[in-house]
């Protein structure tokens, strides 16, 4: 009787053979709490020494201390990481040198590739701009661009054209 046991216990762990198959653990997704992509934010002053990174062009490529000349069709880029209540603000300026050329300047203001604003600056000198954005205009984690177009620029030295000078730009909330 204890050979018969014994014979189905082998029969039995014969029976429960290795036969497991390897599987590769499954591909890994991108964590929802990663930096973003871009080298970037939502907010930029021109006197950050990474300005250039906003910069899609239409910009003079250098700065001039805390501000920076734009042509006649510049283009900024922001990273913005979520899109609730926010307002594109800009500091710009029309220096008297260049308003004497130009007279009263209308800026085209585009978000994304779509008219948001057409703004009248009557005078020389310093603006803020400030507008709430709806948030169907704006991507979320994602790349925006705000395109800011004069009707009228300056010539500067060297025949160089000038529109106006930018401080800061961007989303703020």
């Amino acid at each position: 009787m204890l050979r018969g046991a014994f014979i189905l216990f082998v029969l039995a762990a014969v029976g429960c053979g290795s036969r497991l198959t390897w599987y590769a653990p499954p591909k890994q997704s991108e964590s929802l709490i990663t930096p973003p992509p871009v080298s970037f934010g939502c907010f930029v002053a021109m006197s950050d020494p990474n300005a250039s990174a906003y910069i899609v062009g239409g910009f003079r490529d250098q700065s001039e201390g805390p501000w920076r000349w734009t042509h006649e069709h510049p283009v900024l880029q922001f990273y913005v990481p979520r899109v609730p209540r926010l307002r594109l603000l800009i500091d710009l300026t029309f220096p008297e040198q260049t308003f004497n050329q130009t007279g009263a300047v209308e800026v085209v203001i585009r978000i994304n590739g779509r008219e948001f604003d057409r703004v009248r600056y009557a005078k020389a000198g310093n603006e803020e701009y400030a507008r709430a954005t709806p948030w169907k205009w704006l991507h979320a984690r994602a790349i925006n661009t705000v395109a800011l177009d004069p009707d009228k620029t300056a010539v500067g030295p060297g025949g160089e054209r000038l529109g106006f000078v930018v401080t800061r730009a961007g989303f703020v909330e």
